[in-house]
């Protein structure tokens, strides 16, 4: 008896949908995906620009991580950090460092604390304040430019989990949240040819 062949096609455009609606599902819900929200002293204006160029116009601007993270301590996430933010902010050369040496004005320093508690706010990390959560840590972070234990930005994000301290999506998220805590006005942006993409 003569059967019918089914068409092949007919079932791959279903089993690809699927496909598809779980590599998007999964695109935004796992790993390295971030965002990140300004808080604290909101939309910072070039006056935080201007203090970072002074802060660093003679060498490096120190960054400290407080408590560690992604099976590092803080010391040791400290020079990871620094190193993937120099040169990140927009029209800037300004270089970092987790090395209290080498930098000629201690008392501006970028802090980030990863895992922190969602109820500690920037001025409380620049009074050296560290709280992390208690259960399964998620990459909640917030980052703070002080003066001594003055807050002049923070920004705070958010992500998911990342693949380790090597993740290039974790160097895109510690360099968004600086981007975001020191922003270009529109006339630099454009002066300097952002936006491209």
């Amino acid at each position: 008896m003569f059967a019918p062949r089914r068409s092949p096609r007919r079932f791959a455009v279903p089993a690809l949908t699927v496909l598809l609606a779980a590599f998007v599902l999964a695109a935004c819900t796992g790993p390295g995906n971030y965002r990140t929200v300004r808080g604290g002293m909101s939309d910072p204006g070039s006056f935080v620009r201007d203090y970072l160029q002074y802060a660093g116009r003679e060498g490096p601007v120190l960054v400290e991580v407080p408590a560690g993270a992604m099976g590092l301590t803080g010391q040791q996430l400290a020079p990871r950090v620094a190193d993937m933010i120099s040169g990140s902010v927009f029209g800037m050369t300004t270089q970092f460092t987790a090395d209290r040496a080498k930098v000629q004005e201690p008392n501006w320093r970028i802090i980030f604390l990863f895992n922190n508690a969602l109820n500690i706010r920037g001025n409380e990390v620049c009074a050296g304040e560290v709280r992390q959560r208690a259960s399964k840590p998620v990459m909640d972070t917030v980052a703070v430019f002080c003066h001594r234990d003055r807050l002049y930005a923070s920004v705070s994000g958010y992500a998911e989990s990342f693949g380790g301290v090597n993740d290039p999506a974790f160097r895109a998220y510690v360099r968004q949240i600086v981007d975001d805590m020191f922003p270009a006005s529109e006339e630099e942006m454009l002066r300097r040819g952002g936006w491209d993409d």
